[in-house]
């Protein structure tokens, strides 16, 4: 048989060193009853030791009860159970698909928040605040972001079946546009190859007499039809002292020499030298610099200053 429960004596004990403590303070000792021995167990049966604890979730404002007009002060977006993460890999399908990463990130947090406002997408998505309004702007260009005529205004998100079955059809449209245009697309853009491509031109700027002459020289060594120079009346001693047996050299060859100067007593013999080998022109107008022309390709043009035979 059970034992029963011994309850103990709940009577007064005063010890010989408290005696006297109800008459020096005037009033009798409480008495206390002790707890009572339950067998098994000092708690008495049927009160359960769990407590309550609060949600981490638990806000203080519900975001059914608060008022339209105080929604961005007191309500707060609560994320889905079901997390929609924002990594490399949805990130990249998502750029598959013509989102840009902005786009991309901004669009994975409305699928977790449902709807939301600009200010509490921009923490979520790592979006910068400065673009996030240009991003929910291109969302809803594209069909996945509906605009909420709220204030301040909400983003709600498409679903992205809608959104690729729309961009399915678009690609079905624009593939039989250019199936039906293909033969007069082929013919208005068809190889040709009648012409050449041009050489691309440089600039060059030479400083110094020297440097200028050593360029004469390859110039006049890769001719292969034509020189033409125009110059100064110094010009026709100053070719024949540099470049005279290059000329020589080019007339065996068949390029033709074309010269034009401004004669003067000065420079008669030189151009009855030249004469020898290039076809020489008497110009009325008196040049500041010289120009030299090789086979239509290449240009030199120099100013010598001053312009006299020094090196």
């Amino acid at each position: 048989m059970p034992r029963p429960a011994v309850r103990p004596h709940t009577g007064s004990r005063r010890s010989s060193t408290s005696g006297d403590w109800p008459r020096r303070f005037g009033r009798s000792r409480v008495q206390r009853p002790s707890p009572a021995i339950f067998e098994g167990s000092r708690r008495p049966p049927g009160r359960s030791s769990e407590r309550a604890s609060t949600p981490a979730t638990h806000l203080p404002f519900s975001p059914v009860m608060c008022h339209r007009w105080e929604e961005q002060r007191l309500c707060r977006a609560l994320p889905s159970k079901a997390r929609v993460p924002i990594n490399q890999d949805r990130l990249r399908k998502m750029a598959d698909h013509g989102l840009t990463e902005y786009q991309a990130r901004v669009y994975l947090t409305l699928l977790d928040l449902g709807s939301a406002t600009a200010s509490q997408i921009s923490p979520l998505s790592k979006v910068p605040r400065t673009r996030i309004y240009a991003t929910m702007q291109q969302l809803h260009e594209k069909g996945l972001v509906q605009i909420l005529p709220e204030t301040p205004l909400r983003y709600k998100a498409v679903p992205f079946a809608t959104y690729l079955q729309t961009l399915a059809d678009d690609m079905r449209s624009r593939a039989k546009q250019i199936d039906t245009g293909l033969d007069g697309l082929a013919r208005e853009f068809a190889i040709n190859a009648q012409r050449e491509p041009e050489s691309r031109g440089r600039f060059e700027a030479i400083y110094g007499r020297k440097n200028v002459r050593e360029r004469l020289l390859k110039m006049y060594d890769g001719a292969t039809r034509e020189v033409i120079g125009i110059g100064t009346t110094k010009s026709p001693g100053r070719i024949l002292g540099a470049f005279m047996p290059n000329l020589v050299d080019k007339a065996k060859q068949g390029v033709r020499l074309k010269y034009a100067f401004c004669f003067t007593p000065d420079n008669r013999g030189d151009v009855t030298a030249l004469l020898k080998i290039a076809e020489v022109r008497h110009i009325d107008f008196m040049m500041p610099v010289y120009m030299h022309v090789f086979d239509g390709k290449e240009f030199l043009m120099s100013h010598p200053i001053p312009d006299d035979d020094s090196s």
